[in-house]
């Protein structure tokens, strides 16, 4: 292949362009256009630059490689284990020529082959990590030619079509603003850190003595589950110090000096005085507490949170973060390549840790500025403050009847068994229930069912969906599908749920992340440790051995049908609020309008199905997701069937319409909505069904989220809970439970007073559109586990003597 014919021509203003962009190859449209970045890639580049006030004119454009090419093409100019074509540096001398001639000190590089060709390093062909970067060209030998100017890295506009992400939009944008900043001012580069490695035990005491002189410091541990290997900590903005623990010979200090140096990381972390700054601070500080003990006061700023609350749709890694808000080159890799297996280069990984910790503290200016533009401080504080009960929850944890678990896992495998024998015996051989591709052939090969067809992929396919469907039709292969279904069920329970592994103290634990969700809802995860699970999502039978210590009862509180109340007041819709506000049970208020028959006459199913008509109503759900949705969860109704359920439900309450109407409206026009505490929420996707049914499912879900969360941060910041050894165990979404301890006396006023002020904390009143609501407050009891439940149907003296009786707890 000749790369050095059929060349095309730069524009030729290279003396009066205020800024050079290197795209990597020319497309087709350009080839025949005879201009960079035309054709369909010039509507996106021109989105970019007047999104950022760049006139075109003052853009010198060129290419890397001034031929027609294709990305299956380029594969013979190079690839991305090393193979360069024989004229690579050939090219790479013209360009450095080319570019010597401009007068503009920026040089913008669009694409992987503009990158490796300009920079000459394999690394930085992987664009997605390393744009955002800019580097002066003096600190490349190579360019000498260029000194003076400055060389960045962002994506190609190509990126944003042919099934690109639309967010990738707001990344470009953001860098080209960024590198416009540093036209004339290359100082911005100049970073001046300071970071201090492999310290002497005395210089680590000195290193402390500082700190404990700072306003602030940022943290950053580099660990595994068994051992921390170092930990860095900043004084002031560009200066951090990595102390090791450990290297390849064992311990780095004498166990005497390991004590000092820990108490003193003690003493910092524990200091009020001192605000602590960490990227996702939940991981290190939670770390530090359950292997050392160490309790950390004044977490004031986790980058990460700050970026879930401002940019919700974009990345909120230490890496994205440094390349947005900062002008330091991505250096992540610098950390995984020292530690493949085994760590190679203590100084390098030690280098990193640092670098992690300054960067983190360069952040918290730039997020700042962020929270202070959309005015949410309030939201921003509330996130801070919820790490304080969670982590009382994580470190607590539930404890497990570990023998009676393995004892049901035992029982569940018997029981698939036998399933087994009976679906082998009904198919007449042996199937694979675990084997897509068995299940795809035995179905719609052998037993000639129309196939379902799977609508992302394209393919035939035997997910639970599909099943559900051949279950439901009672014809051939209905039987099978109902066996495989609950063999997948009981299989998933006994390798998700009953496979669970608990910390050796035989307690189950979980991972918070207040980051974890669009809405802000918390999600849970296992441990670091690789111990625990999600908690949110633990099955009924499953809590049955989740215990109250001994001497315990739990006691759970709930939002009463939280999420429907707020979209009731949404809506402005009278008949659903005088539901509310009446008193009724709404449930089966509900399911009487969807049915059409009396409440007095509505059955327990007909309940049960009018909640879930609801919910899928409330967030615009279509009738064949609907459908699928409750095949998945046994419940067999056709797609016409959800159309009529769903079109009743909305006949009744035509204030849904219109709200479903406001919101998609407010979406495409500012791409922004608020939840009724004012908590932001930016989209910046494409505007298609999706999105508008997840905007249609923020407010309600983020609304009753955050009343949680914050009733739970103002509980703990009650010291009567303290007092009386009160201790926060669990949050499942609208839900928070507690271990109470059972007195030989006084469980009733104990219980009274606790409810009064769980009820008084969770105690919220929104005004929307001129009315006023609150959502209720409903409580579970239990002194054996979580997973048996008694229901106290409200607060009164009577009602709790009646719970505390039935479970045998003295008043």
């Amino acid at each position: 292949m000749d790369i050095l014919s059929h060349r095309l021509k730069p524009t030729q203003n290279k003396h009066s362009a205020r800024i050079a962009i290197v795209c990597d190859y020319a497309s087709a449209a350009e080839c025949h256009d005879g201009v960079p970045l035309s054709g369909l890639e010039a509507g996106q580049f021109n989105r970019l630059i007047s999104a950022i006030r760049l006139p075109r004119h003052e853009i010198y454009l060129t290419w890397a490689l001034k031929s027609q090419q294709t990305k299956q093409s380029m594969s013979s100019v190079y690839s991305t284990k090393g193979f360069k074509h024989t004229d690579f540096y050939i090219l790479q001398q013209e360009l450095i020529d080319e570019l010597a001639e401009i007068s503009t000190d920026v040089i913008i590089l669009m694409g992987e082959f503009a990158s490796l060709l300009l920079l000459d390093n394999l690394k930085y062909v992987e664009t997605k990590k390393h744009r955002g970067s800019a580097f002066k060209a003096s600190a490349f030998p190579h360019l000498a030619k260029l000194s003076g100017k400055v060389i960045c890295i962002t994506n190609h506009p190509r990126d944003l079509m042919y099934g690109g992400d639309p967010k990738v939009f707001y990344i470009i944008m953001n860098d080209l603003q960024k590198f416009q900043t540093l036209i004339g001012n290359h100082s911005l580069l100049d970073h001046n850190m300071t970071i201090h490695t492999a310290p002497t035990f005395e210089e680590v005491i000195h290193f402390y003595n500082r700190v404990t002189g700072c306003d602030e410091t940022a943290f950053d541990i580099e660990a595994t589950p068994k051992h921390m290997t170092c930990f860095s900590l900043t004084c002031g903005k560009n200066e951090a110090m990595s102390i090791p623990l450990m290297d390849n010979k064992g311990n780095y200090w004498t166990p005497e000096q390991e004590i000092v140096i820990l108490d003193g990381l003690a003493n910092i972390l524990g200091d009020p005085l001192i605000k602590k700054i960490a990227q996702n601070g939940m991981f290190d500080f939670m770390y530090v507490l359950r292997t050392l003990n160490i309790v950390t006061r004044n977490f004031w700023f986790d980058t990460m949170l700050a970026q879930h609350l401002c940019w919700t749709d974009l990345p909120k890694g230490l890496d994205f973060l440094t390349s947005i808000y900062t002008y330091f080159p991505y250096h992540k890799d610098e950390g995984k390549s020292t530690h493949l297996k085994y760590i190679k280069d203590w100084p390098g990984y030690w280098t990193y840790n640092a670098k992690d910790s300054i960067t983190t503290h360069h952040l918290v200016e730039p997020l700042q500025k962020e929270i202070d533009d959309l005015k949410c401080q309030d939201t921003a504080d509330y996130q801070m403050e919820l790490h304080k009960p969670l982590m009382e929850m994580e470190y607590r944890g539930f404890y497990a009847d570990r023998p009676n678990i393995i004892k049901t896992k035992h029982k569940l495998e018997k029981h698939i068994s036998v399933l087994q024998k009976a679906l082998n015996k009904l198919a007449g051989k042996e199937l694979n229930t675990n084997s897509p591709k068995q299940m795809v052939g035995y179905f719609y090969g052998e037993l000639m069912i129309k196939p379902y067809i799977n609508r992302t992929t394209g393919n035939a396919t035997a997910d639970a969906v599909a099943l559900s469907r051949i279950a439901k039709k009672k014809t051939k292969g209905s039987g099978e599908a109902r066996i495989i279904l609950k063999m997948r069920t009981l299989g998933k329970l006994s390798s998700t749920y009953f496979n669970t592994p608990l910390d050796d103290d035989s307690r189950l634990r979980c991972a918070h992340k207040i980051a974890g969700t669009d809405s802000g809802r918390l999600s849970t995860e296992r441990t670091f440790f690789d111990t625990g699970a999600n908690l949110q999502n633990q099955p009924p039978i499953f809590r049955k051995y989740l215990l109250a210590d001994k001497g315990k009862y739990i006691l759970e509180f709930d939002k009463a049908r939280a999420e429907a109340h707020v979209v009731a007041f949404l809506c402005q819709d009278a008949n659903m609020i005088e539901a509310f506000e009446s008193g009724i049970d709404v449930h089966t208020f509900n399911a009487s309008n969807i049915f059409e028959v009396p409440m007095d006459q509505v059955t327990k199913h007909q309940r049960s199905m009018g909640k879930k008509v609801v919910h899928a109503s409330n967030y615009k759900m279509g009738p064949k997701t609907f459908s699928d949705n409750l095949a998945k969860d046994g419940t067999f109704i056709s797609e016409k069937e959800c159309k009529i359920l769903l079109n009743a439900y909305a006949k009744r309450f035509p204030g849904l319409a219109r709200w479903h109407r406001e919101i998609e409206e407010t979406v495409t026009k500012t791409r922004m909505l608020y939840n009724l505490f004012g908590r932001p929420k930016r989209y910046l996707g494409m505007i298609d069904g999706n999105l508008v049914r997840s905007a249609c499912s923020y407010i309600p879900q983020s609304t009753v989220a955050e009343g949680l969360n914050r009733g739970m941060i103002s509980i703990y910041n009650d010291p009567w809970f303290l007092e009386n050894q009160i201790e926060f165990l669990v949050t499942v979404h609208d839900s928070v439970g507690f271990q109470v301890n059972i007195k030989d006396s006084d469980n009733l006023n104990l219980l009274q007073e606790l409810c009064d002020r769980v009820d008084k904390h969770m105690y919220h009143k929104f005004t929307y559109k001129g009315r006023s609501f609150a959502i209720g407050l409903d409580a579970k009891i239990s002194n054996t586990s979580w997973g048996n439940m008694h229901e106290l149907k409200d607060f009164t003296p009577e009602t709790l003597s009646a719970g505390l009786n039935k479970l045998n707890i003295p008043l």
